[in-house]
């Protein structure tokens, strides 16, 4: 969060009002400071913020809006200042009220006037949604929110000439003491002499008292003394009384003050002050040479020029090292003088074509390069300006110029979650006319930023970069496209992901691109997780954390081991797993990089809750927090499902449900939930475990509308809740049969932890029909694979479990019992899978029937009931006509009927009823 500012020179006078304004805002929630330029409003405001009356209103956040434009932007200003990450698809301002709802701060607002409308529309709202909020505005004109009370700021109190027989007469007033100590910094040897007393007051009243005029007129010292500086500001007030006629009175003297002030400037030094109202915000003296020399302003004298109107205060040091700003009022003034002599389009090329340079300067994305530290730390401070380039750069037809700087710069909005401010100005871009390379460099930002937000948005997107690439001929652009076109994929069709990747890799490699190696390697190792095949995830997790590595690319390397520790979990390897998500967190919280804070705590959670730890459910809370103060809302969700099922592990089965659902619905609502298969099959089984077979069937049913077949090893947690159900609906040679499939998809992936429940499982069901040696010695055999990796069994599985095993040793006798679990124990995991699969499995479903048919048909028999046609279904299912065709052959001969409409009469019939 944004505390106060730093200042260089002390606060002088104005007590009373910093008290009054002080009790003003602990007794209202608004405050406006109103006055004209250069009057102390903000000095006031941050005296205010910072003074003992305030302590008790909570923490307290400074906005600067002095250098936006973009009134769209006024949110996104407090947003950042707060240190708050964007929600993608969410409104800044509601970010905002949501997250502060429930807070205790004091927001300031510094520079509205040129924003009024937009700073209205926030202060009225957060002062209606966020009751612990107040608000301490500066603005030239009140705001007009209900509830605002306004404090008018003029000069500070002038000198009292009856008192001058007094001898401090002048300095204690607060607009003498002012020019008194301002002088005394421009030059040491001020002292002021009897005879000058009388003009300090008259230039304090000619000034009438405004900071920003007496600091311009006492920072003349050094080569005027104080007489001659009154008379001048007496000629200059001559001039304006004779020729400016509108305006308010005080504008009116701080603008005699100024153009009195810059009247004393030599040619360089003027033309300098006007050269630098180009920058929005502060500047450095590299970027002062770079952009306001030419002509009379020679490069090798900007720094001499700069730090003589530091001198005169005309220009302001700040806190920062080798960093300088103009006032408000300065600049303004400056911009109006450098539109007037025509000069303001050369400028602003110029500033345009700094930033962009150094922008690129920075160097090329790679692995080894950490360009988005680079970014943030060579231009955080010049955000505005770099706004103003690319406003510029666009109201002057400048589009590829801009796209240029877009590129440059994106790394830097997106790792500063500014990503719906860079999609907004990437689709400005898109819908210009720009060359082919600058509009690809457009839309790889673009869809960058729009995966984080709405990835469904981001694949057209990646789909061009990748047409683009192709018809230019050019390797480097179709690698990238064909990489972002793969993260979409993966995360929702895992099984496209794997085709795009099997191009994007060997063409990445071959280009030498090792940082989109790794990334590749990452998106693969992610696909094969969700379709189920741990054992080839773990091993491309490693490659991507091996070359990262080699090549120096932390971060790389701990995203990658992030991955890991995602996939070794299924892999049974839970150790391995706790030990790189511990380590990718210590990176993280070392760096600050809380979306990877986010990912390894959802590892260990993962981990923790597997080994029967309680403490994974406040893991799975705490990545969620972070995740949502991050913006990442697909994370957010992942989390919250994580948390449901860390809950229906301990038995906590309603609150689990409850939460599981919630996280799945937001998964899908990405367009991706239906691949999410753990998530999937948990919450059938929850279902069940809580007695509601009507939800168990509903979510079996929309599950198999988009699951994959019976042959995949993704199939292998649903054939695992399907055979539950099964089992509650009392067919258990059905039950059987689902079981061991899924027992075999598992076992051959390398899908450990599903390998182990479904071989309970099938004990469980060879229990069920009467096989008792064989479902002890299975139990023997899953108990000691539980005990081989520190596999703890879930309370909803133990409590499942219970009554069997007192079925078991009522029907073998307790010592039969313990002695067929020790055989049990004593077979290597291929044997115990080997004897589950014994002649049953999928061979033992009927041969016709309803019972005879898979799931996969199954599917299609719905589907025809919903009278949707041949290609409608397999677009539904993702298969071929001819494999729906193949179906319903099938279908028709086991069933005995001849045609759909027989078909649609035998489904109706078979839709289990409500019990």
């Amino acid at each position: 969060m944004e505390g106060l500012p730093g200042q260089l020179t002390s606060f002088i006078g104005r007590a009373l009002t910093v008290e009054l304004v002080g009790q003003r805002v602990a007794a209202h929630r608004m405050v406006s400071l109103v006055g004209p330029g250069g009057c102390g409003k903000t000095r006031l405001a941050i005296e205010v913020a910072g003074s003992a009356q305030c302590a008790p209103l909570g923490a307290v956040c400074f906005v600067d809006l002095s250098g936006l434009s973009d009134p769209g932007l006024v949110p996104e200003a407090v947003r950042s200042a707060l240190g708050l990450a964007e929600v993608p698809g969410q409104a800044t301002l509601r970010t905002l009220t949501e997250r502060l709802c429930s807070q205790e701060l004091l927001v300031v607002l510094d520079n509205c006037e040129h924003l009024r409308d937009a700073c209205a529309v926030l202060a009225d709202t957060l002062l209606r949604h966020c009751p612990g909020v107040r608000l301490l505005t500066t603005s030239r004109e009140c705001l007009g929110v209900p509830g605002e009370v306004t404090v008018g700021v003029g000069g500070l109190e002038l000198p009292d000439r009856s008192t001058a027989a007094s001898k401090d007469w002048l300095e204690r007033s607060e607009a003498g003491r002012l020019f008194i100590e301002r002088a005394r910094m421009a030059r040491d040897s001020f002292a002021l002499r009897e005879d000058d007393a009388f003009a300090v007051a008259d230039i304090c009243e000619r000034l009438d008292g405004i900071p920003l005029a007496l600091e311009l007129a006492a920072a003349r010292v050094n080569v005027l003394n104080v007489r001659a500086i009154a008379e001048g500001l007496s000629d200059r007030f001559g001039l304006l009384a004779g020729t400016r006629r509108t305006g308010p009175y005080r504008h009116k003297t701080l603008l005699a003050s100024i153009e009195w002030s810059c009247g004393l400037l030599k040619a360089p030094e003027r033309a300098l002050v006007y050269r630098l109202s180009a920058f929005a915000s502060g500047f450095t003296l590299v970027a002062a040479e770079a952009v306001c020399s030419g002509g009379e302003v020679e490069r090798d004298q900007v720094f001499g020029l700069v730090a003589s109107l530091v001198e005169k205060s005309l220009v302001q040091a700040l806190p920062e090292a080798d960093r300088f700003r103009l006032h408000e009022t300065m600049r303004a003034y400056g911009a109006a003088a450098l539109e007037a002599e025509g000069s303001t389009a050369g400028l602003r090329d110029r500033h345009l074509g700094y930033f962009t340079k150094r922008a690129k300067a920075v160097g090329p994305r790679g692995p080894a390069s950490d360009g988005a530290s680079s970014l943030r730390s060579s231009l955080a401070s010049d955000l505005d300006n770099v706004r103003a380039s690319l406003d510029w750069a666009v109201e002057s037809k400048q589009f590829d110029a801009a796209a240029e700087l877009m590129g440059a710069v994106g790394e830097l909005f997106f790792t500063g979650f500014l990503r719906s401010e860079a999609s907004a100005r990437c689709r400005e871009l898109l819908a210009a006319p720009l060359g082919d390379r600058h509009r690809a460099e457009v839309l790889d930002w673009a869809c960058r930023c729009r995966l984080s937000q709405s990835p469904t948005e981001a694949l057209p997107l990646a789909e061009e970069l990748t047409a683009l690439g192709r018809s230019l001929g050019d390797q480097a652009l179709l690698a990238r496209g064909l990489m972002n076109e793969a993260y979409v994929h993966q995360m929702g069709e895992p099984h496209r992901a794997v085709v795009v990747l099997d191009d994007a890799l060997p063409l990445a490699e071959k280009l030498g691109q090792l940082h989109l190696v790794v990334l590749g390697l990452m998106y693969k190792s992610s696909a094969y997780k969700l379709l189920c095949r741990p054992r080839d995830a773990v091993a491309l997790a490693e490659e991507a954390a091996r070359v990262a590595k080699e090549t120096g690319w932390a971060w790389g390397e701990m995203r990658a081991r992030a991955n890991l520790a995602m996939v070794a979990v299924w892999a049974g390897q839970l150790r391995r797993a706790l030990d790189q998500a511990e380590v990718v967190l210590g990176f993280a919280e070392q760096r600050s990089y809380p979306l990877l804070t986010a990912v390894a705590e959802i590892a260990r959670g993962e981990v923790l809750y597997h080994q029967g730890d309680r403490a994974g459910a406040e893991v799975a809370e705490r990545a969620h927090l972070v995740a949502v103060a991050s913006g990442n809302l697909w994370l957010a969700a992942c989390a919250e499902a994580l948390k449901g099922k860390v809950l229906i592990w301990a038995g906590h089965v309603e609150e689990g449900y409850e939460s599981l659902e919630r996280g799945y619905a937001k998964l899908e609502a990405f367009g991706f939930g239906n691949y999410h298969v753990d998530n999937q099959a948990e919450l059938v089984e929850a279902a069940l475990w809580r007695g509601d077979l009507r939800s168990a069937r509903h979510h079996l049913a929309l599950y198999l509308c988009h699951a994959p077949g019976d042959d995949v090893p993704w199939a292998a947690p649903r054939l695992r809740a399907e055979a539950r159900l099964a089992r509650a609906e009392c067919e258990p040679h059905r039950a059987q049969g689902l079981a061991c499939d899924g027992l075999r998809l598992a076992y051959d992936a390398g899908a450990l932890l599903y390998t182990i429940e479904l071989l309970e499982l099938v004990a469980i069901t060879c229990a069920d029909v009467g096989r008792h040696a064989e479902a002890a010695r299975l139990l023997g055999a899953a108990e000691r694979q539980r005990d081989l990796i520190g596999y703890v069994r879930s309370v909803p599985a133990t409590d499942e479990l219970a009554p069997v095993l007192v079925e078991l040793r009522t029907a073998l006798g307790q010592g039969a019992f313990e002695q067929t679990m020790t055989e049990g124990s004593a077979l290597a995991l291929e044997e115990a899978v080997a004897y589950a699969q014994r002649g049953r499995g999928s061979h033992n479903r009927a041969r016709s029937g309803w019972e005879s048919l898979t799931a996969s048909e199954r599917r299609v028999v719905s589907l025809v009931g919903q009278h949707l046609t041949n290609t409608e279904i397999g677009e539904r299912l993702f298969i071929s006509v001819s494999t729906v065709k193949c179906h319903l052959n099938h279908v028709f001969a086991k069933l005995g009927v001849t045609n759909r409409g027989q078909l649609a009469v035998v489904a109706h019939f078979q839709e289990p009823s409500t019990p």
